[in-house]
């Protein structure tokens, strides 16, 4: 029924063109019980940003997927839930 999302990111500006470096999907059932999750590393074709805030070191994101990689599973974690965010 629900899909809550969280993302960590290079940077809270787009017109920075910061990207995504994580994303996380959590399934919530109408009673509140996790029913499925799902998380990537992302590889943001770029630096970083600040990896203290989020932690994800930049070797880690280098072996990770780009988000065109993951996109697809992700619209499918998303399709037919209402969604909410982490933040």
């Amino acid at each position: 029924m629900y899909a809550v999302i969280d993302l960590e990111t290079t940077g809270l500006r787009t017109s920075w063109h910061d990207r995504i470096v994580e994303v996380a999907v959590v399934h919530i059932d109408k009673n509140g019980r996790v029913t499925d999750e799902w998380c990537s590393l992302v590889n943001p074709d770029r630096d970083l940003g600040p990896q203290a805030i989020h932690g994800i070191s930049a070797a880690e994101a280098r072996r990770a997927p780009r988000f065109d990689q993951v996109a697809g599973h992700l619209a499918g974690m998303l399709r037919g839930r209402v969604l909410g965010r982490v933040s």
